[in-house]
Order: C-alpha cells, then structure tokens, then sequence
C-alpha cells in the first residue's frame, strides 16, 4: 500500500445496526498489519524537478504539513545531478519542506554523477538537510566486508567532470561510451587499476 492511503477493509462501515466492539478489533489489527507490513507502505516517489534541484510531490491525500528529523524518503531520480543538489517536499504540489541541500554520509555536498537518472535513492532527514544513503542505485556503494571493500561501476554512459581540486580513482577495467568524455581538469588525477 503506498501512500496515500485511500481506504483498508473494515466491516463496520456498511452495517445497517449496532455491531459487536470485537469487528473494530479486527478491523484495527488489519490496519496494524498493513502499517507493520514492509511491502504494503511506503515513503515512495519520482522526481519531478530539474537537474540538481529533486523535488518529491506527493500526492493529495497525505495529512503532513511538515518533516520531521529522521523522516526517511524513497524516490526515482529523473535526472543526472551535476553538483550540489537541493531536495524540496511537496504534497499536492504544495510546499512542506523548503529546499534543503542533499549530502553524503560524510556531510559533503554532492558530486555530479551522485544522483543517476533511473536510480532509487534512500535520504533521511537530518533536521537541517537531507543524508544520501550509501549507493543508490546506478552509482557505486559504500564499504562493505566490515568497511574493507569498495565498489563501482565498470561503465561511464554519460560526460563527466571531476570537481574541481580532486583526485579519483577506479578500479577496472572501465568502459567509457562511445561519444562520452571524462574530463580531467589541470592538475588533478584519475587513476585507474
């Protein structure tokens, strides 16, 4: 069940005189379920912003007028982000949480290439601006093995600039598309193993 929630089963609402308390019972414990149910309801939706600005319209229906810290969001990026990015929640195309800025872990802000079109990335709510998940989907992850492996993708499908006054590294082999550039700038390092 995603949200909004437009209706669950219940057996009070169509009878015609007084019903037996044990029907609200049941009718609550549905309810429980659904809420208790990781695959029935979620915090769930598409991107409908522009490239470094996400914005999450909900639709009408959710009774939140604001977020609260640890708030935990789930949405479909529509587009490549290019650098520093901001997050905006609406409902009904209605303003509950002004842009924050959207960062890593660390507390750093995006990179271009953070956000993919396609991804489904998790941020929760700091209170002041909006933690990137480790991964995402389409990018590479964060440490696993107890922090001792990295990983990334083997294939670049779209331009890409380094920040400025960085260094990366991959490990390969790495597939750089047809018709696409990486761009090094002066100064800086990109070294592949």
């Amino acid at each position: 069940m995603t949200k909004p929630v437009s209706s669950v089963a219940n057996t009070f609402a169509t009878a015609g005189s007084t019903i037996p308390l044990s029907y609200l019972d049941a009718d609550f414990s549905q309810i429980i379920g659904y809420l208790n149910d990781l695959n029935l309801y979620s915090n769930y939706t598409t991107d409908v912003g522009t490239p470094n600005v996400v914005v999450l319209n909900f639709p009408s229906g959710i009774t939140s007028s604001s977020i609260s810290t640890g708030t935990q969001l789930l949405f479909k990026a529509s587009n490549l982000n290019t650098g520093a990015t901001t997050l905006t929640v609406q409902v009904n195309s209605v303003t509950i949480a002004a842009a924050q800025p959207i960062v890593n872990e660390d507390g750093g802000a995006l990179s271009g290439n953070s956000l993919l079109v396609g991804g489904i990335y998790s941020v929760t709510y700091s209170g002041s601006n909006w933690i990137l998940g480790g991964g995402g989907s389409g990018s590479g992850g964060g440490a696993s093995a107890n922090g001792c492996i990295y990983q990334n993708n083997t294939n670049i499908t779209s331009n890409y600039t380094m920040s400025t006054g960085t260094n990366g590294f991959s490990v390969g082999p790495i597939t750089i598309a047809s018709g696409v550039t990486v761009t090094v700038p002066s100064g800086q390092r990109w070294v592949v193993l």
